[in-house]
């Protein structure tokens, strides 16, 4: 799975007061990351908030009997494209934060576009196993996304590369994660918690 992201600093939604001659904006980011997919299985998440985090609008196009799975407390909810139908069969929420699994019967390219709110975003981590990703499009390993502060001894992270998962346990005793995991934007992966958390990230307009 590639992917390119292009994200441009932009007033979002701007607007000019009536009572003053000041500008009222918004300092978001918006952009686009576009997503190459590999025939088969792939573990993906929508990087970028479009508004309206629906399959149907975050993913608007896909090969026929495309299929997406989302995984929520402890089962499969799906979606397939029906192209004689006019597209997705179900419209379940795919919010940043929430990963999926998705089969493509080819290979084929998915461009989220949308914007990167600034502040503070968080992600409920349940006890148990949650299929999650960034709230926001920063690559990095699982220190550098900051999961290290939601988590707590013997909590597992899996990602699905390759037709296979990638393991690493964290391990207090160590000091922190068995293995090395890098996470790249629009990427999820499975977690295994003993208790529930919260996992939140910061995105700064610079």
């Amino acid at each position: 799975m590639k992917t390119k992201v292009l994200l441009i600093g932009a007033a979002l939604g701007l607007a000019v007061a009536t009572a003053s001659a000041d500008a009222v904006y918004s300092s978001n980011v918006v952009g686009y990351v576009n997503v190459d997919l590999t025939a088969g299985w792939n573990m993906i998440a929508n990087p970028l908030d479009s508004g309206n985090n629906v399959l149907s609008n975050v993913i608007a196009e896909a090969p026929d009997e495309t299929a997406v799975y989302k995984f929520v407390d402890g089962n499969y909810v799906i979606a397939s494209y029906i192209e004689d139908d006019g597209g997705w069969d179900n419209d379940f929420s795919m919010k940043p934060g929430e990963g999926v699994f998705l089969y493509a019967p080819e290979a084929f390219t998915v461009t989220f576009v949308g914007e990167v709110k600034a502040g503070f975003h968080s992600v409920p981590l349940p006890a148990g196993w949650s299929l999650i990703a960034s709230p926001t499009p920063v690559a990095g390993d699982l220190d550098e996304i900051d999961l290290t502060s939601a988590v707590e001894d013997g909590d597992t992270v899996y990602k699905f590369e390759n037709g296979n998962y990638t393991i690493a346990e964290y391990v207090e005793e160590d000091g922190g994660w068995d293995n090395i995991i890098n996470v790249g934007v629009a990427e999820g992966f499975f977690l295994s918690k003993a208790t529930a958390s919260v996992w939140t990230r910061g995105f700064e307009i610079k």
